[in-house]
């Protein structure tokens, strides 16, 4: 999760892995970046959007979710960057309204980010055909997002995974 991939990719061994579920557009973290500069937050995009968002409410806008039904571990951001940026436009942009969309445009990726990364659980399993418990890296700039974390952090038990995350100096 950066901004420049979104990807699910099983590695198998060195040098052999198969890919199960990409961005068929734009990558998260330029999903961020867009929108901290629609808010005018800043760049990098994702630790000024984690901030705003904090003390925002998450249910002010809805904002669209991308193949969400779709059972695949397959991403689309640029309809969110493009909602986000149709409500910014109709909108003064004050600091309660970057605030409030903000948290509103995280709780959306927490929300695909969770389905999507479930559904590529269940589609590794179907490739490997175990049922042992899985390691799961997240590695990129947005692994950094905390909230993104917690909420990943929640598929642990149900579906016998751990995350393994850098560490947020990295």
């Amino acid at each position: 999760v950066s901004g420049g991939h979104t990807e699910f990719t099983i590695v198998k061994n060195f040098n052999s892995y198969k890919r199960i579920g990409t961005t068929i557009d734009d990558a998260l973290g330029e999903a961020f970046d867009k929108t901290a500069r629609l808010l005018k937050l800043g760049y990098p995009g994702g630790p000024e959007i984690e901030k705003f968002a904090a003390l925002g409410n998450k249910d002010q806008f809805e904002l669209p979710m991308p193949l969400i039904h779709e059972n695949n571990a397959h991403f689309s951001f640029a309809g969110l960057k493009s909602a986000v940026a149709n409500i910014v436009s109709k909108n003064r942009c004050t600091e309660k309204f970057k605030k409030d969309m903000a948290a509103s445009f995280q709780a959306t990726i927490n929300k695909i980010i969770f389905t999507k990364t479930q559904n590529a659980i269940l589609n590794y399993r179907r490739v490997i055909k175990t049922k042992k418990k899985l390691k799961i890296v997240v590695a990129g700039g947005v692994a950094a997002n905390k909230s993104i974390r917690n909420s990943l952090k929640v598929l642990e038990t149900s579906k016998n995974c751990e995350f393994l995350f850098p560490s947020i100096k990295y």
